[in-house]
């Protein structure tokens, strides 16, 4: 109940692990904060196996696996694993198609009737761009179980998706599907007179730092490659679950490859730095969200991002991220202004790193997702001290109208434990406790309610970090509440309040929590 309600806020827009890291440093543990944190993922989301590339300023700074490629046998990840890219393959088909149309072979623009024949009537007006966008409209040739749509095999399912109606008018809004990227490799294939696979090793995988994923090949487990990871998912009691991942051969320009997460940086690096395109304007065309004719997709979806070719794009305060993911289990992103690419690769279907991106980011720029305000606030107590906090927040309001939110400032906090500056994260969370609290409790009349309450279905354990108060949810963020008096305190941006219960002699017994006009009682253990 808690968890859902607080997902549904924009707290939860980043899900950071901050009181395990404060764990961590209080108990001297010398280690990465990064491989901690990727630890802590792999065993809240029972992920096998995991491994991850990281790229800041064209350099290569993390290179790590982590777990079991093969939990069977316990085949450990290690740096010649390679994972299933899913649909990660289609950032590669929409790279070999921007090389076609540099050539001249290729028109963005043009419908895809000019390029090959026999298509419905309805299909014929689609244009290239809006296949590689998922902005056609076209149907589905997969089934909601990623099965081809008729059981007799991909010749029948092909003529039965052109028996099917558009979802919608081509270009009016945004839907993913495999019949797209099927339509572009019959494309490429036409047009270069070569295999979809013969072209993408041809042109993007001769590196012999791409050699792994030029080996593995584009047909995933229907051929045997060594040092290939195994795929699992979770049932409905959390065991792992092997899955047999099959990806027809007619949409193997949507699906099939498989690498490693240091070749993937590597080829990241490569389309980043020109390697692939003739024209810089290429990768801008690439990369640039394809606008649609109606605003009424957006209105309806405001939670998804709009795709680019082969990729989707996110618009944060931080910047653009571009980012392209496969079977909800490996992604890759990519920050152009901040110059970082993340790579991390997976082998549990719905495990989606894609959604933990920032979190890793932010191990790296220290002002990532930082308001304006709480930039010019972070700059003042750089140069006054941190121990001035409240003066210098006082003085800043009175001068201008600036606002720091208490999710901002936490934000703020929890960056500096991130980048090992403790002293510093625990004035911030002081400073954001004693500016929206109605009262200041002493550290002694905190210590009263840290412990853990069971509530019916989930837990919440209660923290405190310098005179300020925190509460986690089971599988949940930390997040910071503020006293309205000496028992009762709220959260900010959700509305929720939570009152600490005593018995006759002073004793805390238990919590109230107050969720929505709901309320949920929880007993101290």
């Amino acid at each position: 109940m808690l968890q859902s309600v607080y997902r549904e806020s924009k707290l939860f827009s980043h899900s950071l692990h901050f009181f395990i890291i404060f764990s961590l440093f209080n108990n001297n543990v010398l280690a990465d904060s990064l491989d901690d944190y990727f630890r802590i993922k792999m065993k809240e989301n029972h992920i096998p196996g995991l491994q991850v590339a990281i790229v800041k300023n064209d350099r290569m700074l993390k290179v790590a696996s982590y777990g079991l490629a093969n939990v069977q046998d316990d085949v450990k990840v290690d740096e010649k694993t390679v994972f299933n890219l899913a649909s990660i393959t289609k950032a590669f088909t929409s790279v070999a198609v921007m090389q076609l149309v540099e050539q001249g072979d290729l028109n963005l623009s043009a419908p895809i009737s000019a390029y090959i024949s026999d298509l419905p009537e309805t299909w014929q007006k689609v244009t290239l761009k809006q296949v590689l966008s998922h902005t056609s409209g076209l149907p589905d040739i997969m089934n909601k179980h990623f099965q081809l749509i008729d059981s007799e095999g991909e010749e029948k399912s092909w003529l039965e998706v052109k028996k099917r109606a558009l979802y919608f008018e081509p270009g009016a809004a945004f839907h993913y599907n495999q019949t797209n990227y099927l339509i572009v490799g019959k494309i490429i294939k036409q047009i270069s007179g070569k295999s979809y696979a013969e072209l993408i090793r041809e042109y993007q995988l001769t590196s012999k730092k791409l050699s792994l994923t030029n080996s593995a090949g584009f047909a995933h487990f229907q051929g045997v490659n060594s040092h290939q990871a195994r795929d699992y998912r979770l049932n409905q009691q959390k065991e792992l679950t092997n899955v047999l991942t099959y990806f027809p051969s007619i949409i193997r320009a949507g699906a099939g490859m498989s690498s490693n997460a240091t070749e993937l940086a590597h080829w990241t690096q490569q389309l980043q730095n020109g390697v692939f395109f003739k024209n810089d304007s290429s990768l801008d065309v690439l990369w640039k969200k394809a606008t649609l004719s109606s605003d009424n997709w957006a209105k309806e979806n405001p939670s998804m991002h709009p795709y680019a070719l082969g990729w989707y794009v996110v618009e944060s305060p931080s910047g653009s991220k571009i980012v392209t993911a496969g079977g909800g289990q490996s992604a890759v992103a990519v920050y152009p202004e901040l110059n970082i690419s993340i790579v991390i690769l997976s082998n549990l279907a719905g495990a989606k790193p894609e959604n933990f991106m920032d979190e890793v980011a932010e191990f790296y720029i220290e002002n990532f997702g930082l308001s304006d305000d709480v930039k010019l606030l972070k700059r003042e107590l750089d140069q006054q001290g941190y121990s001035n906090g409240f003066s210098i927040v006082k003085k800043m309001q009175q001068e201008q109208k600036f606002k720091f939110g208490a999710n901002d400032l936490n934000h703020f906090g929890n960056l500096l434990v991130k980048h090992s500056n403790y002293k510093k994260a625990n004035q911030v969370f002081s400073l954001n406790n004693r500016l929206h609290s109605s009262v200041i409790l002493e550290k002694h009349e905190l210590d009263n309610y840290i412990g853990t309450y069971e509530l019916v279905n989930f837990s919440i354990d209660v923290t405190h970090e310098s005179k300020a108060l925190f509460i986690t949810a089971t599988g949940d963020v930390r997040l910071p509440i503020f006293s309205k008096t000496k028992t009762e305190f709220f959260l900010s941006s959700v509305d929720a309040t939570i009152s600490f219960i005593k018995d006759k002699t002073g004793a805390v017994t238990g919590l109230l929590l107050s969720l929505n006009g709901e309320k949920l009682s929880g007993k101290k253990i």
